[in-house]
């Protein structure tokens, strides 16, 4: 395999510290790998992506505040280059997810040291790693059903400010993002709340949630 003569940096994302420090101990054993730093969150990784610069993020899924698939597909929007690799216990829960938030690969909490080392090199060379009980058609199979969720149900307009108001984002703040007025944010929120059955932003953020548009 051809790797750069430069050390792949690589950003761990995970709430638990435990584990931090056990991928940290794996991938240091490997010459080609260098752990630049560590995350905590989804908002914390938000932070040291910018800081950082990563070749890759390795993101759990389940943290506390922004979870990893939120936190995903916030970087690919904001247009970090790093490759995004999904590593969770869940095998295949957050399939469909993962793949329209932007992620290049999906793997499990098992996996060993070197198969986790090869497959960081793998989404380094801009390959798809995955878990062995995940094949590439299965990722694409969800991703294309979540897709077709997605768009059936809500414009991208409407997805991009459900996404916002699960980000815990103001009607004026979303507005001035997405360049429109606030009356505008409103009539879409508003719609938004009639399409998933929704009283409220709380509720709407959770339908979002269980309808694998967020």
């Amino acid at each position: 395999m051809s790797i750069n003569k430069k050390q792949i940096r690589v950003l761990i994302v995970d709430d638990q510290q435990l584990v931090r420090e056990g991928l940290r101990r794996m991938l240091e054993l490997d010459g080609e790998i260098e752990v630049v730093g560590e995350a905590k969150s989804g908002e914390d990784a938000m932070i040291k992506a910018d800081e950082w610069f990563p070749d890759i993020i390795l993101m759990d899924v389940r943290m506390p505040g922004m979870g990893g698939i939120e936190a995903t597909r916030q970087l690919k929007a904001k247009g970090c280059t790093a490759n995004i690799v999904i590593l969770t216990v869940y095998e295949d829960k957050y399939l469909a997810q993962a793949a329209e938030a932007g992620a290049v690969g999906y793997l499990l909490k098992d996996i060993g040291r070197e198969d986790l080392s090869r497959s960081i090199k793998l989404a380094y060379e801009g390959q798809s790693p995955f878990a062995p009980s995940v094949t590439r058609s299965l990722f694409t199979q969800f991703a294309n059903v979540a897709q077709l969720s997605r768009n059936t149900l809500l414009s991208a307009r409407q997805l991009d400010i459900l996404r916002l108001i699960a980000a815990g984002v103001t009607n004026k703040e979303i507005a001035s993002k997405l360049c429109v007025s606030e009356a505008t944010v409103k009539r879409e929120t508003n719609t938004i709340f009639a399409k998933l059955e929704a009283v409220d932003r709380t509720q709407a953020v959770a339908e979002g949630y269980r309808r694998n548009l967020l």
